[in-house]
């Protein structure tokens, strides 16, 4: 994905190429994070100072006219030739996630086996259900209308496509909303806390994996919210997207998409079994 094309002037007959060094430094302040989050946690927050320089460097390089070439029929010999280099780098990245959370949810399925109580849901498990059975349906709801706006951009309906990409956005801002208040109410009120704590001890285990899957999948979801609020920003912006420059789009819908579908997998895992 570090590869981007520039944004000429009318007058020019063809796009200038080049490289971008933002993706590399968001990759690997992100590896510091993670690394800081096992190893020695003040290392998250440089890992976190990384990602926020990396970001602010790429939306400069925006902000200076870089932008996603078009979708055409890649010329590239070997598998270039079939997927471009940029959607070939989002597919390996949605790979990693898929060991990364792999490796978390089984994790938290060996902590269970070993704890020495855990709570049984809708019986004296301090999760609410029902409200997140309905931040389900939002999150299902929202890989829904981004089909819907790649149609209208694939189709040059513009309307289409904004208004659907605008109801993505709202519909991350909302299930990113309903998990920070069902966070505050666990933490403040039921004692649930990543941690052991002397009011709800026996909770530790369960607290711990909870706060594991869930948070690393809400902080995944953050970034794909700001990834669709840079979307909606350029989507009202003339010929910035177009049937045959829409690239960014169809990148940021496969992780929405991918989300999704560990969302899918974790909320029975989590909450109903």
């Amino acid at each position: 994905m570090a590869t981007v094309h520039a944004a000429v002037e009318p007058s020019h007959a063809e796009e200038a190429h080049h490289g971008s060094i933002w993706p590399f430094v968001i990759g690997i302040g992100t590896g510091i994070g993670f690394g800081g989050l096992i190893v020695w946690f003040p290392f998250a927050f440089v890992g976190l100072a990384v990602i926020v320089a990396g970001l602010a460097g790429w939306l400069l390089e925006d902000a200076r006219g870089v932008r996603f070439g078009e979708v055409t029929t890649p010329t590239e010999p070997g598998i270039f030739g079939v997927v471009s280099i940029r959607k070939l780098g989002m597919w390996v990245f949605i790979v990693s996630e898929i060991l990364f959370f792999s490796a978390i949810i089984g994790n938290s399925l060996a902590l269970r086996t070993r704890a020495p109580w855990w709570p049984t849901p809708g019986v004296d498990s301090p999760l609410n259900i029902p409200i997140t059975a309905v931040n389900t349906f939002i999150l299902i709801t929202s890989s829904f209308t981004m089909v819907q706006a790649l149609k209208g951009i694939e189709r040059g309906n513009l309307l289409h496509f904004r208004l659907a990409l605008l109801a993505t956005l709202l519909l991350g801002l909302t299930f990113v909303s309903i998990q920070v208040f069902e966070y505050s109410k666990l933490f403040f009120e039921e004692h649930l806390t990543p941690w052991q704590n002397p009011i709800a001890p026996e909770l530790a285990t369960f607290g711990t994996t909870f706060y594991m899957q869930t948070g690393f999948h809400g902080a995944h979801v953050s970034g794909g919210v700001i990834g669709l609020a840079y979307l909606n920003y350029k989507a009202w912006k003339k010929d910035w997207f177009t049937p045959k420059s829409h690239e960014a789009v169809e990148l940021v819908g496969l992780y929405w998409h991918f989300v999704d579908i560990v969302w899918i997998f974790l909320f029975p895992l989590v909450y109903l079994i």
